[in-house]
């Protein structure tokens, strides 16, 4: 794991595609991850070829109770969850690879305003797809 500490205060950040900053909770600023999901967003990253802006990565328990009905527990809590503004043609790339890049949780949110894909590497109640 990397963390828990500041985006400014990271150390051993190897994923090119990817900033500490990008994956810092936006309430406090503290960054955590697991540096095996880190791997396999960057495996997905390098296989799709296309940007993978991240809109939400580590979420404190306080900030992810506030925005996320799996409340001070969710996937973003562990550093195992990420959320990549992508639509369209980049959503469909990418979520052909995440089956393949063993994603165990995937949530698409492709209508509207703020279109993401959810991607995570959690063990329990898994495999698993769903729509926002």
């Amino acid at each position: 794991m990397i963390g828990p500490c500041k985006a400014d205060e990271v150390d051993g950040w190897r994923w090119q595609n990817f900033t500490p900053a990008e994956f810092a909770c936006s309430c406090c600023g503290v960054v955590y991850v697991s540096e095996s999901f880190m791997d396999r967003l960057q495996a997905l990253r390098s296989r799709s070829g296309v940007p993978m802006p991240i809109s939400s990565g580590y979420r404190c328990p306080d900030h992810n109770a506030t925005v996320s009905g799996t409340g001070r527990d969710g996937p973003h809590t562990t550093g195992r969850a990420a959320d990549v503004a992508v639509s369209r043609q980049s959503a469909f790339i990418i979520l052909g690879l995440a089956f393949d890049e063993e994603f165990t949780g995937i949530g698409v949110k492709q209508k509207g305003n703020g279109r993401f894909l959810h991607l995570d590497d959690l063990d329990h109640n898994r495999p698993a797809l769903w729509s926002y």
